[in-house]
């Protein structure tokens, strides 16, 4: 693997090609098996429902559900064998164990290329966590359990029906017994050595503290939005929290790898301690966003995305909804719809930072076609569905320019808008072709989909 890089994609497909013990710590986020689509993108009054899916938390039973239990069943040699052929007998055929072998498989991979002395950091929630210590327990060994890690934060709401539930688990197990840990220490405030409260402390002895050994309870708060640390991903985690992973496990130089990196807190808290760090995510504008917002000063370089033509009709051909994100978020100021499937023919949507002058909304809409011929009936179907939801601008993306006359007719009988006196053509026509010839379409000013403010320069 190539270090301080980003690779886009599943992190199963490129955790296989590299090297066993390679990596000396492993911290993962993965999705939680929460029953929730986290959804983000900035929506002001006019703008219309201008949200989409981040990521889906959303665990069924499928096809290649039922294909990784079959492997599980057969291949006595892996490490989760037993414990994921135990839980399909507990659970059965669901969307846990759909979650469970999904998680296995890679932990398997995690295992694999972790060196001797490494350790990895498994970040989860009580929904799923007593399983996935199971798959845990099998893969890396009783013995090699360090700690159950609580971090406890005070965010969100209260519940009528409950106790609040206030804290994430994180599961420590080392590859073997000698593996790296440097203590860390914490202040332990005069309440916490003696066991007073705040009230039976005089108030000349407030204050006073002493640093004792790290302990398993972490009081660390959860980022607000309002923060400068904050990007506004769903799930963001403070830096803080990974500091005393990174630096307890790991020496200056190591290598870190976050398999699911999502905004990058894991590989910025890496960079700033001076390691190395490797960031996985399956999702483009995960990867963009980290370019562009975290590490917007730096030149950092990517694995997976397409470069150039070619490479884009292969991601078009092998993973058509990836391309679809990906070609959607190569127009600033857009953000892929939350449904990739029953979309009504909308694949991505942004907001127009000023009203037109001849029309009330402030919507754009765009549409991809990865195909490698255009048919002129999705056109006027995307027509349709611009007039349909009132929508001010829409961009019809295709894999490669389009030459058709009658295409480029009805585009230009759709008209234009006028924002501040500079006329705009409402319906555009622009290609992946096109975006590697740095060729643009013309488009207004668009709001940023994360911060909400306006983008800086209009695109021609």
């Amino acid at each position: 693997m190539d270090l301080n890089t980003l690779y886009y994609g599943d992190c199963l497909q490129w955790m296989r090609e590299w090297d066993d013990e390679s990596v000396d710590l492993i911290y993962l986020d993965p999705p939680f098996n929460s029953k929730t689509n986290y959804n983000m993108f900035f929506s002001e009054e006019g703008a219309g429902a201008a949200n989409f899916q981040a990521f889906a938390d959303t665990w069924s039973w499928d096809h290649a559900a039922a294909e990784r239990l079959t492997m599980y069943r057969e291949a006595f040699g892996l490490l989760a064998h037993r414990a994921i052929v135990g839980l399909h007998k507990t659970l059965g055929s669901s969307g846990m164990l759909a979650y469970l072998t999904y998680m296995a498989e890679r932990l398997e991979h995690m295992h694999r290329i972790l060196k001797p002395t490494g350790s990895l950091y498994l970040h989860c929630d009580p929904t799923a966590s007593h399983y996935l210590k199971v798959v845990m327990d099998t893969i890396f060994g009783v013995k090699q359990f360090r700690n159950e890690i609580i971090w406890r934060y005070r965010t969100g709401g209260t519940s009528k029906r409950w106790f609040s539930r206030k804290h994430d688990v994180i599961f420590f197990y080392s590859k073997s017994e000698q593996y790296t840990f440097n203590p860390q220490q914490e202040k332990s405030y005069l309440a916490h050595r003696y066991g007073f409260s705040n009230i039976e402390i005089h108030q000349d002895e407030m204050g006073n503290y002493t640093w004792v050994g790290m302990r398993d309870v972490w009081d660390i708060a959860a980022l607000r939005g309002n923060q400068s640390e904050a990007v506004g991903y769903p799930t963001q985690k403070p830096i803080a929290l990974l500091k005393p992973i990174i630096e307890a496990s790991s020496n200056i130089g190591d290598l870190v790898l976050d398999p699911f990196c999502g905004c990058g807190t894991t590989i910025d808290a890496a960079r700033r301690l001076a390691r190395n760090w490797v960031g996985i995510d399956i999702s483009s504008f995960a990867i963009d966003l980290i370019k562009d917002k975290r590490f917007k000063d730096f030149q950092i370089p990517t694995k997976g995305m397409p470069f150039d033509l070619k490479s884009a009709e292969k991601l078009a051909r092998e993973n058509p909804f990836n391309f679809e994100t990906w070609a959607i978020t190569r127009l600033p100021g857009f953000a892929p719809n939350k449904k990739q499937v029953g979309d009504g023919g909308i694949d991505g949507q942004a907001t127009l930072t000023h009203s037109p002058e001849d029309c009330d909304s402030k919507i754009a809409l765009a549409q991809v076609k990865g195909g490698r011929s255009f048919m002129l009936g999705t056109l006027r179907d995307f027509l349709f569905v611009l007039d349909n939801q009132d929508a001010a601008v829409g961009c019809y993306i295709s894999l490669h320019k389009i030459k058709s006359k009658e295409a480029r007719k009805k585009s230009a009988n759709a008209g234009v808008i006028d924002i501040n006196g500079v006329k705009f053509p409402r319906m555009q026509l622009w290609s992946i072709e096109e975006y590697f010839e740095k060729k643009f379409p013309v488009l207004p000013l668009m709001n940023d989909p994360i911060t909400g403010r306006p983008l800086h320069e209009t695109l021609f």
